[in-house]
């Protein structure tokens, strides 16, 4: 190859790498211009939430969902996401929002869904960490009242439900139905036809909706939805990371694992405490095995309890007068 012949091909693969990189970098501001429209806060050190170093490549995330519909602001959904990259799946853990639980902020013994009403994010966590010997640091919060806007970005979610349920939203008897914005808020609140229980799984089936329905869209229609989305978002996950997830999401199995805290539901409760004046506490009748059956379901791998989580189901058990 003559010496002109090899500097043309230089101009032309330097052109070709230049252009590479200008996509690329252009790409990567318009995703951080999206993800930049979440209310965004600083990531906490693991001291600041009582966070547990573990064993395992996975990545907890508490997702709180807050209702302040009547004046306050407590945690009426508590999940944990968790991306395992060792097993390549993904565990979604709904933890009851009444559970006896120690609050390392206040020094004193509570439920959990006050730890939010108290200290916000910071608190959640560090309950969260403290009685669960986890680890998490990052978090994505959302309000119900914006649950209204979300699921009329996305058109409406199809949800099935009982007569009872139905009833409740003076739409007729059991079955499928389209629900826009404002039903499928009033149908995650019910809650005096059954138990909490029902009330939380009626919550995760409009996660699931919404869920399902992002996961129908096209690439540019999930460009659409997330932009419209984001502004309803708090969150401390960096934009690097939301990427580094997002990009490993796609080798990861995409079947969610749903688990519940605790795991037998009511038949899982010792006591039921009023404290404070506001009630229900819920005691388990094993606290700590209830801890270890979660570890097991996130990491699949040998755990041992704290004394941490030992001293809570002890303390609780004698709240409770047992």
């Amino acid at each position: 190859m003559s010496k002109k012949a090899k500097k043309r091909l230089i101009i032309v693969l330097s052109s070709i790498l230049a252009l590479i990189l200008v996509v690329f970098v252009a790409g990567n501001l318009y995703i951080d211009s999206i993800l930049n429209k979440m209310n965004k806060t600083d990531e906490f050190e693991a001291s600041e939430v009582n966070a547990t170093e573990l064993d395992g490549d996975v990545v907890n995330i508490a997702l709180i969902g807050i209702d302040e519909s009547d004046g306050t602001a407590r945690s009426d959904v508590v999940k944990i996401i968790s991306l395992n990259f060792d097993t390549k799946k993904i565990s979604i853990t709904s933890v009851q929002r009444d559970n006896l639980v120690y609050q390392p902020m206040e020094e004193r013994y509570e439920k959990l869904n006050h730890a939010y009403w108290y200290d916000g994010a910071q608190g959640t966590l560090s309950s969260l960490n403290y009685n669960f010997d986890l680890d998490i640091t990052q978090y994505v919060k959302f309000d119900f009242n914006s649950v209204v806007n979300i699921v009329d970005i996305l058109g409406g979610v199809d949800i099935t439900m009982t007569d009872a349920e139905a009833a409740q939203l003076g739409i007729g008897g059991g079955g499928t139905y389209h629900l826009n914005g404002e039903e499928a808020l009033a149908y995650s609140r019910i809650r005096k036809i059954d138990s909490d229980y029902e009330r939380m799984q009626r919550q995760n089936n409009v996660i699931d909706a919404l869920l399902a329905k992002v996961g129908d869209q096209s690439a540019t229609g999930l460009l659409s939805v997330v932009n419209d989305v984001m502004p309803y978002i708090e969150t401390n996950v960096s934009n690097g990371s939301f990427k580094n997830y997002a990009t490993s999401y796609l080798t990861f199995d995409k079947s969610l694992n749903q688990y519940q805290f605790p795991s037998g539901g009511y038949s899982s409760i010792l006591a039921s405490l009023s404290l404070y004046g506001y009630g229900p506490h819920y005691v388990l009748n094993d606290f700590a095995g209830e801890v270890k059956l979660m570890h097991d379901n996130i990491y699949g791998g040998d755990y041992t309890v704290s004394e941490n989580v030992l001293k809570v189901d002890r303390e609780t058990k004698e709240m409770a007068g047992y």
